[in-house]
């Protein structure tokens, strides 16, 4: 690897690592806090005590309805029906959270990917009209016209292939 490619290539990982630093510090305290609970909740052993939990549960009930022939949730179980309910809207909000978050971090990058793509392509055009001047200029290489390699030296028009996209594409009804 050349210093001109390390350079670039150190370049593009401080470049990334900004982006990230940027997000990370641009988290609120609570939204630290959601995701730390979130990637607590998303483990193996939550699902295992979510289920010995009911299973303690109606156990329980169905022994004390048994022994003593009264309970404090009697089937259907609608304390524990509340209570598992009211989990899964706090789970449910607490992971959309996070996915917002990560939604928006995703967004930069993309954003950061087409801005490095677009300079790419600037750079692979740059280079192909170059390559073309020098088999033009050269008398030991053979001279002739290639379409091709204008066509591909030409920068893209970026708002011509997002209208084409669209115009291909099936729309979705709004919400």
């Amino acid at each position: 690897m050349s210093a001109t490619d390390s350079t670039h290539t150190e370049e593009a990982i401080e470049a990334v690592a900004d982006l990230e630093r940027d997000a990370h510090s641009a988290i609120s305290g609570h939204q630290h806090w959601i995701e730390r609970v979130t990637s607590r909740i998303g483990r193996p052993l939550t699902f295992y005590i979510v289920v010995l939990f009911v299973v303690a549960w109606v156990s329980a009930n169905l022994l004390v309805l048994h022994a003593r022939g009264t309970t404090f949730d009697p089937p259907p179980f609608s304390w524990l029906q509340g209570i598992v309910s009211l989990s899964g809207l706090l789970v449910a909000i607490l992971i959309l959270t996070t996915a917002n978050r990560v939604s928006q971090i995703d967004t930069q990058r993309d954003k950061l990917d087409l801005q490095i793509n677009l300079l790419n392509e600037r750079r692979v055009g740059k280079v192909l009209r170059m390559l073309d001047e020098l088999r033009r200029d050269s008398p030991e290489l053979p001279t002739h016209h290639d379409p091709e390699v204008q066509q591909l030296a030409e920068p893209t028009d970026t708002q011509a292939v997002t209208r084409a996209i669209e115009e291909r594409t099936p729309q979705h009804p709004e919400s």
